[in-house]
């Protein structure tokens, strides 16, 4: 296949696999297998969802000791590592008999995750195609939107031989079989980023890139905040408007495809926007569906327009997190721009699915639109104020010419 002939597109496909692998294993089995897990753990619903946040609390520590990593090995060594460490933590799970080991289980996920999840994976993409990263990285976030499409079938077809634990032991030896040697053997080598030095020249004033810094983060951990807290509780969100059940899951299973669309529109016209423009307009977007939801008071067509509006902007928002970066700095100071942005993001989308569950089941679904809003006003805020610094004169990739 000609496609496949350019290191970047092999690449690309090779890290959709195992993304959507690792992703599938380490975050998404749950989806499923939690209420077999809390009925043979005796465990409750809500000790067993406690899990990914442990992870995500665990990659938000670690994200920082993980760039150094890329400036030293590269960012393939790094997926390779992460895709290691996974094995015995899918396996402890497996084994787990209460809940220490359960989240023991789930603390090695969120080392694993630190090392072979989306970060690394487009480290590697910058790195592999320099200046032509952000098509990358769009493509290959383009594949990731089928990750639910098929992990979930497949963990619930599993589930229904295996059982739950024979569910971890088979995604263990796929990360150990399957993603570890597509990640040392099947990627190109390349060399890793700029070193620490290196990337503090290219970076320019200090001041101007700390506060590049700053308005990316909030921009996307606001942004983040409420795409992962309403991931899931969305369904739950629905049936407080007095959806049926059916409606409800129907309603909530469509965002996806919306999403996946709004990512091929951001793809196909990937060499016209940069992430900066793509961010913006998604940003714009998202206080709208809310209030069109909120106004609507679970109208039928309230809830199509915001499944509609919602879809589009957090699609194209999650193209915009990834290559916004790229807009301020050279592909080779992505590493480490990347992995200092992971530790707040991470606590954020940590944070959000309790927060909103407690929000949505306490206060109703009006608390939770409105401080769904008020952040979504603070993303557009960071948005357009990114704006107003990239029209001026750009000193972050001056330097470099």
């Amino acid at each position: 296949m000609p496609f496949l002939r350019s290191p970047v597109s092999r690449s690309v496909v090779i890290l959709s696999i195992t993304q959507i692998i690792g992703w599938g294993a380490l975050f998404m089995a749950i989806s499923v297998t939690g209420e077999a897990m809390a009925a043979d753990l005796a465990l409750s619903r809500a000790t067993i969802f406690l899990g990914p946040t442990v992870m995500l609390l665990v990659m938000a520590a670690c994200s920082p000791f993980v760039g150094g990593f890329y400036r030293r090995c590269g960012a393939r060594l790094v997926l390779a590592g992460g895709a290691l460490i996974a094995v015995p933590g899918l396996w402890l799970l497996a084994a787990s008999g209460g809940a220490i080991t359960y989240f023991i289980a789930w603390g090695i996920f969120g080392i694993a995750g630190a090392a072979c999840l989306t970060t690394s994976a487009h480290v590697f993409l910058a790195e592999l195609a320099g200046e032509g990263a952000r098509r990358a990285i769009g493509a290959q976030m383009l594949f990731m939107a089928l990750a639910p499409s098929l992990s979930w079938p497949a963990t619930d077809f599993l589930q229904a031989q295996f059982g739950w634990r024979g569910v971890s032991l088979i995604y263990g030896c796929l990360m150990l079989f399957v993603c570890l040697p597509l990640h040392l053997f099947a990627l190109p080598k390349t060399a890793p980023a700029a070193s620490k030095r290196e990337t503090e020249t290219a970076g320019g004033p200090t001041q101007r890139r700390r506060r590049v810094v700053v308005l990316i983060t909030a921009a996307i951990a606001l942004n983040g905040f409420i795409t992962w807290g309403f991931q899931l509780v969305v369904i739950d969100l629905f049936r407080s408007f007095d959806v049926a059940d059916y409606l409800a899951v129907g309603f909530g299973s469509a965002i996806g495809v919306v999403q996946m669309s709004a990512r091929l529109f951001d793809f196909l016209g990937g060499n016209r926007w940069n992430g900066l423009a793509t961010g913006v307009v998604a940003a714009a977007i998202m206080p709208v569906c809310l209030v069109v939801l909120a106004l609507g008071g679970g109208a039928k067509w309230s809830i199509l327009l915001f499944l509609l509006l919602y879809g589009l902007s957090s699609g194209a928002m999650s193209v915009s997190r990834a290559t916004l970066p790229l807009v301020f700095f050279t592909p080779a100071d992505y590493a480490g721009v990347a992995a200092r942005l992971a530790l707040p993001l991470n606590l954020a989308f940590a944070a959000a699915p309790p927060f909103f569950t407690y929000v949505l089941s306490s206060y109703g679904n009006r608390a939770a639109l409105a401080i769904a809003f008020a952040s979504s006003l603070g993303t557009l805020v960071s948005m357009l104020a990114l704006q107003r610094l990239a029209k001026s004169r750009d000193p972050l990739k001056q330097v470099r010419r």
